[in-house]
Formats: structure tokens, C-alpha cells, sequence
């Protein structure tokens, strides 16, 4: 996650959404369901070396499940609350939340992906 957050703050969030789609050396599909990654990856960005904020646990966790061979999709939110916008990211598999356990997502509306931001 140190190295996500680094590289947040050289290159866009398409091109790192393309790095971990585009994963050579995939692992076994059967290793790990995506639940028990996205728990994994949840309990490293909370007992880290600092708190991962969503954009840069989603990024880890989209490419870990690429890896294996899951197409995990980052979806993008956005609320207002008291005067400011909030944004949060996360990551579904099959329309399920995965990095998502006490539904924050609920509470953000989410942002359409156009094929324009997929393909960059």
C-alpha cells in the first residue's frame, strides 16, 4: 500500500487501474475466495506503517484479485455532508462489495464508469 500511495502521487488512477488489470504471472484462482483477499488486505491497511485511505486499498486489493484471475471492478462514490463532497472507492465482484464491511457504501452515489476512463 506505501508503494500505491507513492505512485498516486505520480500517475493518474486509470493508468494504475491498467497496470493491475494488464498482471502477467497470474497465481491459482482456487488459492483464496476474493472475501478472504479483501479481509487480508483490510487488516494489513489498518495495521500498517499508517492508515490506507479507500482509493489506495481498492487499487491493492483490484490487483491481487487480477492476479488470480478475478475481475474485481473499482466503483467510484461521491456524497455531500454538511456542506462538503466526500468520495470514497471500492472494489465488486459480480455486484457483490467486497473491502466494504460496514457498507459505507451505502451512503455514496455512484459515479458512472464511461468506456472513455476504462480504456486509458
Amino acid at each position: 500500500m506505501p508503494i500505491v500511495r507513492l505512485a498516486l502521487r505520480f500517475t493518474s488512477v486509470a493508468r494504475l487501474k491498467a497496470m493491475a488489470t494488464g498482471t502477467p504471472g497470474r497465481l491459482p484462482k482456487a488459492s483464496r475466495k476474493p472475501e478472504d483477499i479483501a479481509r487480508l488486505v483490510s487488516i494489513a491497511a489498518d495495521h500498517g506503517i499508517y492508515r490506507a485511505k479507500c482509493l489506495e486499498k481498492s487499487l491493492v486489493l483490484r490487483w491481487l484479485l487480477a492476479r488470480r484471475g478475478i475481475d474485481g471492478q473499482i466503483i467510484f462514490g461521491a456524497s455531500k455532508a454538511e456542506d462538503a463532497m466526500q468520495a470514497h472507492a471500492w472494489i465488486e465482484v459480480n455486484g457483490v462489495p467486497l473491502n466494504e464491511d460496514d457498507g459505507a457504501h451505502r451512503d455514496f452515489a455512484r459515479f458512472e464508469q464511461r468506456q472513455t476512463f476504462e480504456s486509458q
